[in-house]
């Protein structure tokens, strides 16, 4: 892996199995779509087709996972966490449909993938551990 690969460190881990491993599954599929554009436009194309739809449907299960412990554990900033998901998914969107008009390249979604989860992981969901930690 390079500087554009994403690296899973347990520094990251909430300490609550389940959303862990759906946030390294996360960081699997940014590196598939890192992979792709390494191998040139036509693959990064295709890396970009085959895992971004999946990686949304994926991102957004996880995010109703995360939402639906964050209620059970009475964490006080849900509704904030919950926004940040919802921007997530409207920036992702847009860049699928920009993609599809031929105005945004894989890379740049790769790379706001990987800013947006570490940064999102180390900030945000780390907020929420404590309040998990009970329902362990």
């Amino acid at each position: 892996m390079d500087e554009d690969s994403v690296f899973w460190s347990d520094d990251y881990s909430v300490n609550f199995g389940l959303i862990d491993s759906q946030h390294k599954e996360l960081v699997r599929m940014t590196n598939v779509l890192f992979d792709g554009c390494k191998k040139g436009h036509t693959a990064a194309d295709v890396a970009f087709v085959q895992t971004i739809r999946g990686a949304v449907e994926y991102a957004q299960t996880h995010f109703f996972t995360e939402e639906k412990y964050m209620k059970m554990a009475n964490y006080p900033n849900m509704t904030n966490h919950k926004k940040e998901h919802e921007a997530f998914v409207t920036t992702v969107v847009k860049s699928v449909h920009n993609f599809e008009k031929g105005e945004f390249e894989p890379i740049a979604l790769a790379r706001f993938l990987k800013e947006w989860l570490l940064t999102h992981i180390a900030e945000s969901d780390k907020q929420y551990a404590p309040y998990l930690q009970g329902l362990n």
